[in-house]
């Protein structure tokens, strides 16, 4: 779904990761740090994920480091978490390639640095942080890339993991449509295409590959549901939602595209005129030695 690449997109989403997210999971992740963490997010867009979590760690210290390969993205970073300084009252500043948040219990500084996460993961230098986080990122990775990441962990000495918002394959319409199936399945197939990461993406299997994986390397993985709960004030994410969907079964099915237009023209109506609600079901995960 090429939304996910999209900075609109991913503003438009944000609230609704906030708002699923397994805030339990992230308190406990918080207790495994040093006093002053320094902690890499990978994938990491413009920043949503430090905006998401640095007040669940309870550490007032923070270094954090955001990898992410599209430039464009990456300069959208600090104005958005400038916003998010602002929204809250903090000082902010950009120093160098950093950017500092300061209140006054908190100091987090953040460093943008672009990086192709299809190159070999020991460029990363993984051994220098102290935590990892990665949110809707391994739904798009293969299965080769995943077992060389979780090598490369486990080479670092096992720093722990925070995965959030892995997509699991659950979509439930409120008001069923008799074409739902039909067109989801496109979708999910269409999500299997490969996305620059060393094979075929993992997609809705995924939560369950990075659990086998990393268990077997030797991790303790903690997961809970983070599903998104998307009800008539989340209407413009809902048809954005709608609008991906359709796209991505077109694009896997040519010849169908009829059909799936007409789908979603009908979910258009049941979101806009009969609020219909849309859930989707992610999981986030805490890896731990």
């Amino acid at each position: 779904m090429n939304l996910d690449f999209d900075s609109d997109w991913l503003r438009l989403r944000e609230p609704l990761d906030d708002a699923a997210r397994a805030v339990g999971l992230a308190w406990a992740f918080g207790r495994i740090l040093p006093a002053h963490p320094m902690i890499i997010d990978l994938g990491a867009g413009t920043g949503s994920n430090v905006r998401q979590l640095a007040m669940k760690l309870g550490r007032g210290e923070q270094d954090w480091t955001l990898i992410e390969k599209d430039r464009k993205l990456l300069a959208k970073a600090p104005g958005e978490i400038g916003r998010w300084a602002d929204r809250n009252g903090w000082e902010h500043k950009e120093q160098r390639r950093a950017y500092m948040i300061t209140c006054d219990d908190m100091a987090v500084r953040v460093e943008m640095r672009s990086f192709d996460l299809a190159q070999d993961p020991a460029e990363l230098g993984l051994n220098q942080y102290d935590g990892i986080t990665a949110k809707a990122l391994f739904d798009l990775v293969s299965q080769p890339w995943l077992e060389r990441f979780v090598k490369e962990l486990a080479g670092c000495g096992y720093p722990p993991l925070l995965a959030t918002l892995t997509v699991d394959g659950r979509v439930e319409f409120s008001i069923p449509d008799e074409d739902d199936g039909f067109v989801l399945d496109l979708f999910h197939t269409h999500m299997g295409r490969a996305k620059g990461l060393g094979g075929p993406a993992l997609g809705m299997a995924a939560p369950g590959v990075l659990v086998a994986t990393l268990t077997a390397a030797g991790y303790k993985v903690e997961k809970a549901q983070a599903d998104w709960k998307i009800g008539p004030k989340q209407i413009a994410a809902h048809l954005a939602m709608i609008a991906g969907y359709e796209r991505a079964a077109i694009e896997q099915d040519p010849g169908s595209a009829a059909r799936v237009h007409a789908w979603a023209g009908r979910r258009r109506h049941l979101a806009s005129e009969q609020g219909a609600r849309l859930l989707v079901g992610h999981l986030d995960l805490l890896a731990r030695r």
